[in-house]
């Protein structure tokens, strides 16, 4: 009688142990099916390759095609299919972000902005300003300048769109993103004085 129980408990343990192991794979096999399913649903979208800031244009070593999962939301993105060289950046986006429709315009005319070059002494900037840093620009009096002044904020929060290579003239080219109302009067002080280019923190 001890032998019949023991041997249907044997029995029930056994089935039980090939009920669990059929279901897990059967839940393996599901499991494989779904994933297989998802990644068939992945989109090539574009990403960034580095920050970008309001008003700088898009390159091609500015942004990377990715893949990735996004079914309900791909439409928010932009599909690497989508040509956005020399699009406009409309808000900032970081490095390995992907790119949202609303981050850029093919329109120039979407921001009060102006590209304006500036001519500075080298020793009037940061020696590793770069493209896409965020900066100060303040006006100071010029070295032959015989009237003492206090320096004067021209700008703020004012974006790098370009650093010219520096040479050995002592001068180099830097082309910020200026609101247009402040073109003519930040023009207007490089008259009698030199601009300083701050970097923001």
């Amino acid at each position: 009688m001890i032998f019949s129980v023991q041997s249907t408990y044997l029995d029930i343990l056994k089935n039980s142990r090939l009920a669990m192991g059929l279901a897990l794979f059967v839940i393996a096999i599901g499991s494989g099916q779904l994933i297989a399913k998802e990644a068939n649903r992945t989109v090539m979208v574009w990403a960034t390759q580095g920050d970008r800031a309001p008003g700088q244009l898009i390159s091609q070593s500015d942004i990377k095609a990715v893949s990735v999962l996004l079914p309900q939301s791909a439409k928010n993105y932009l599909s690497a299919k989508a040509e956005i060289i020399g699009a406009l950046v409309l808000t900032h986006i970081s490095t390995g972000d992907l790119i949202p429709t609303s981050a850029i315009t093919s329109s120039s005319q979407v921001l009060d902005q102006r590209f304006v070059p500036l001519t500075l002494e080298l020793t009037d900037l940061p020696v590793d300003l770069v493209r896409g840093e965020i900066v100060d620009i303040y006006a100071i009096p010029n070295r032959d300048s015989k009237i003492i002044t206090s320096p004067q904020l021209v700008a703020e929060s004012i974006t790098v769109s370009a650093v010219n290579e520096r040479n050995n003239s002592g001068k180099v080219s830097v082309l910020v993103i200026l609101k247009s109302d402040l073109v003519m009067p930040t023009l207007a002080m490089l008259a009698d004085s030199r601009f300083v280019i701050v970097r923001s923190i």
